[in-house]
């Protein structure tokens, strides 16, 4: 299995205060996207490719002792997104493929999920638990949470859209911005992001159309601690939290 690690962004919503990518973020003196990579040995992981853009060197220099690792340019990075860096990695990727945002923390439970079961399809792991981490975060759920609505058979209806008053009911979870692809499907991501022509979409928009497109997309519960650094008050706020980090 490959693992696509998407670092090419600027971040401009932090990098006024931290003055460097995102991904750097230490806690406990380890890095976001250094705890990705260590987390990977309880996977079946074997491949990394990193899709930089913004100061590429900062992060090849934070990881210059991990020579296995395979670092991609998306020389674009400012005029488009997430799923743009992601279709980097999979052209160049032959495996089952897990892509991560690198702004975000998890444990080591999420690789277990992918370790313990081969999935057939498109496959997005989601926490329950949302309103509590949307809570720590300080965020208002209908400025900064979208919709993700599973049916009962675990396939994704739904996702990236506002959340409101109505639908506030219906929602299952969030997305974690991890999305597992078997090799199989590579292709059809590939294809599907050049025949939309959106260099600019975002990954939770993306997502929706190939749902609209009848591509079936799985969903699996990650139980464990998740959360996500958007701004500075969520880094601030990560602070604040006692919990102990695994």
């Amino acid at each position: 299995m490959n693992l696509i690690l998407l670092a090419a962004g600027k971040s401009s919503r932090i990098f006024k205060r931290i003055r460097k990518n995102k991904c750097l973020i230490k806690i406990n003196r380890i890095s976001l996207i250094r705890r990705i990579i260590n987390n990977t040995k309880y996977s079946l992981i074997k491949n990394i490719i990193i899709i930089t853009g913004f100061k590429p060197q900062n992060i090849k220099n934070e990881l210059k002792d991990l020579k296995e690792i395979k670092f991609l340019n998306n020389n674009k990075y400012q005029t488009t997104d997430m799923v743009h860096s992601s279709v980097i990695g999979l052209e160049k990727s032959k495996f089952d493929t897990l892509i991560s945002y690198t702004d975000i923390f998890f444990t080591k439970k999420l690789f277990k999920i992918f370790y313990k079961k081969k999935y057939k399809h498109i496959t997005i792991p989601y926490i329950k638990n949302w309103k509590y981490i949307w809570k720590k975060r300080n965020k208002n759920i209908f400025d900064d949470a979208e919709t993700f609505i599973i049916d009962s058979n675990a396939n994704l209806k739904e996702i990236g859209n506002t959340i409101n008053n109505n639908n506030l009911k219906n929602i299952n979870g969030q997305f974690l911005g991890v999305l597992y692809i078997p090799k199989n499907y590579s292709k059809i991501i590939i294809d599907k992001y050049k025949f939309y022509k959106n260099n600019k979409l975002q990954f939770t928009q993306f997502i929706n159309k190939l749902i609209h497109d009848k591509v079936k997309i799985k969903c699996v519960e990650y139980k464990d601690f998740w959360y996500e650094f958007d701004d500075y008050e969520d880094f601030t706020n990560f602070k604040k939290l006692k919990f102990k980090i695994k």
